[in-house]
């Protein structure tokens, strides 16, 4: 029997305890910021008072929550529950955002432990092209790439705006590592050596890898960027993700070395 549905029959009836309820779900997910007292969380949740202790009661025999001098507290449990209740949220606001992004996309790209981390793009937003204005969405993650002092590319399509970026590198105190496919490596040395022999290296680093992967990103001082491949095998330069915040860096700090501990490193 396929796990997953075995664990399903084994949780479901946990699970369904907050679904189903409003008022058990935000009641946990308040008291996760600090112990409360009845009116506060009346006035809060804009509940009745009846209806708040009932749901208090079940949380109670769940072993969710206690009371201790007319406040209500999470206990361990509780506490364990709620972090888990906003990852979920966090990982269905995060589906919800890069839908467009991500369907009919070639998604094996991104390892499945950071699949299952999608919660932490939960910040993230795609920008997409419009007729009037193709290369909006690329030059708006260039610009901010331009403007960044530590960056790490990985890309299976190059962009001109590459050489802009390894040629000021040392100018503006900028560390950039590359990560390249076979094909981009091939595009930079056969139509950009004389750009390459006059760069000042020591802020470069940039590594080959041998797997045909279908993606471009970037990890900048402030924000990730990712740019997926369609199904077709055609790459959708129409739309990018950008997140910011700790959360969406660590993630993609996460991606960069997932490739980069397959790479080698190449010498101009």
């Amino acid at each position: 029997m396929n796990r997953a549905l075995g664990l399903y029959d084994d949780v479901k009836g946990d699970m369904k305890f907050f679904v189903n309820s409003d008022v058990r779900s935000k009641i946990l997910l308040s008291l996760r910021e600090k112990p409360k007292g009845l009116p506060i969380l009346r006035s809060e949740l804009d509940f009745s008072s009846s209806t708040i202790l009932h749901g208090i009661y079940q949380l109670e025999d769940k072993n969710f929550v206690f009371k201790n001098s007319g406040h209500y507290y999470l206990s361990q449990m509780g506490e364990l529950a709620a972090i888990k209740l906003v990852n979920l949220m966090k990982s269905f606001s995060s589906m919800n955002k890069l839908e467009s992004l991500f369907l009919n996309h070639e998604i094996e790209v991104i390892p499945p432990h950071l699949l299952e981390g999608i919660d932490n793009l939960e910040q993230g937003q795609i920008i997409e092209s419009k007729l009037q204005n193709l290369m909006g969405p690329h030059k708006v993650i260039s610009d901010r790439i331009l403007n960044s002092k530590e960056i790490s590319l990985i890309s299976s399509v190059f962009f001109p705006a590459y050489i802009d970026l390894l040629k000021d590198s040392k100018s503006l105190k900028r560390n950039v590592n590359l990560i390249m496919t076979d094909d981009v490596c091939d595009i930079l040395l056969n139509q950009h050596m004389d750009d390459l022999n006059n760069l000042d290296k020591s802020n470069i680093r940039i590594w080959k890898i041998d797997d045909p992967l279908k993606l471009s990103f970037a990890l900048a001082d402030e924000f990730i960027a990712l740019g997926l491949f369609l199904e077709n095998g055609v790459y959708d330069s129409n739309r990018f993700l950008i997140s910011e915040g700790n959360e969406s860096l660590a993630w993609g700090n996460k991606l960069f070395n997932h490739y980069l501990d397959q790479a080698t490193e190449f010498k101009l």
